[in-house]
């Protein structure tokens, strides 16, 4: 079929038509219907997808706000600590949670969160020890296009993105001292100033920190701002580590297996009288941490030899195992050693054994033993091995 030549009124309405050409040239009308029906298709995928990421956020939350409700529920030292977070959660105070790794300071900083009254906006984490120096002024406060090598557009920082909700800035005493002069000024007045912007603006952000470090002892030697320092540590909270919490073991162990057996599909998992008391009597340096992935490991091997149905022994644990022996050994007692000096003997052992292996490079002994560096100098120290 032939398109007839377009007369002057025809170009006319040509101009004006929102209608395209067909392949013969002739101007028909365009099937908007079909494109809105892929459009909307499109629009309700992406609302299917934000939904089910919306939930499995809220099934992560649940489940580690339901491992809080077991980690503040036996100890006196716990009991305490859920006290003081009923106080300041109805608050905006600036929190500062102390304790070694391990023993559960970012659950704590979820729960402050979740029972505030900025439970329905944002919690958002950054870990400070991961951040590179020449990255950490832009992931706290943002960039602008252009401001160095590789900005190739505007960003937010975490900063704008807890505003109206919490920001918990975990290890913050790694923090660089130069980082930690311009946090300050955030702290202090809430004034954001992205990097390569001569702008500033505010934001509504609740900072919860969190550090293994004495950080008033990092004040004296230089280490850590004394300004920073008091403006972070408004409302301190110390959490407990694992051996101060004794009768907590039982409750965090089963909490544990459940975990593990519904995991692994198991039918039943249940500790041993003799199994309880060899973790009650273990020191536990990684804190709960550790003591969840011994549970996790201890399971999964018994489960390949056993069954599906299965109480843990003493033997199935990979911990203490110079401790195990001699508490199970009714006639060698404890070799007329206390427990602290059997464990505190076990510790040296283990570390100067690692410490060898690891060409005698502290660094490197520390990341074999799964232990934050400052950590390992600290029990080093205290156990007179340097």
């Amino acid at each position: 079929m032939t398109a007839l030549p377009l007369s002057q009124r025809q170009r006319k309405w040509k101009k004006r038509s929102r209608w395209p050409p067909n392949s013969n040239g002739l101007y028909t009308r365009f099937d908007y219907s079909s494109v809105s029906l892929r459009y909307e298709t499109y629009i309700t995928q992406l609302e299917v997808l934000a939904k089910h990421r919306e939930l499995v956020a809220n099934e992560l939350v649940n489940e580690n706000l339901q491992r809080s409700s077991q980690t503040l529920r036996e100890s006196p030292a716990m009991q305490n600590l859920s006290r003081e977070i009923d106080i300041v959660s109805g608050s905006d105070l600036t929190v500062l949670l102390l304790g070694e790794t391990g023993v559960g300071k970012e659950v704590i900083a979820r729960i402050i969160h979740a029972r505030s009254k900025r439970d329905d906006q944002p919690l958002v984490y950054l870990n400070c020890a991961a951040l590179p120096d020449s990255l950490a002024e832009s992931e706290l406060f943002g960039h602008v296009k252009g401001a160095f090598s590789g900005a190739t557009s505007d960003r937010a920082g975490k900063f704008e993105l807890a505003n109206g909700g919490t920001l918990f800035l975990d290890e913050v005493g790694e923090l660089p001292l130069a980082i930690q002069a311009k946090l300050l000024r955030v702290v202090q007045f809430g004034e954001i100033q992205r990097v390569g912007s001569d702008k500033s603006h505010r934001a509504d952000v609740r900072i919860i920190a969190a550090t293994n470090r004495l950080l008033a002892e990092e004040v004296k030697v230089g280490r850590f701002r004394a300004d920073l320092y008091h403006r972070l540590s408004v409302y301190p909270l110390h959490v407990a580590p694992l051996r101060e919490r004794i009768v907590d073991i039982a409750v965090l162990s089963r909490f544990f297996l459940n975990q593990a057996r519904a995991r692994l599909g198991l039918e039943r998992i249940d500790l041993s009288n003799d199994t309880l008391r060899t973790l009650e009597n273990y020191s536990w340096p990684g804190n709960v941490r550790e003591l969840e992935y011994v549970m996790l490991r201890a399971v999964l091997r018994a489960s390949a030899l056993r069954g599906r149905s299965l109480v843990l022994q003493p033997s199935d644990l990979d911990i203490g195992a110079e401790l195990n022996k001699a508490i199970a050994d009714d006639n060698s007692g404890l070799n007329g050693k206390s427990l602290t000096q059997l464990v505190d003997d076990y510790q040296r052992q283990i570390i100067s054994t690692t410490f060898t292996e690891s060409s005698e490079n502290w660094a490197k002994t520390a990341r074999s033993l799964g232990m934050d560096r400052g950590n390992l100098h600290r029990l080093v120290k205290r156990l007179g091995m340097k």
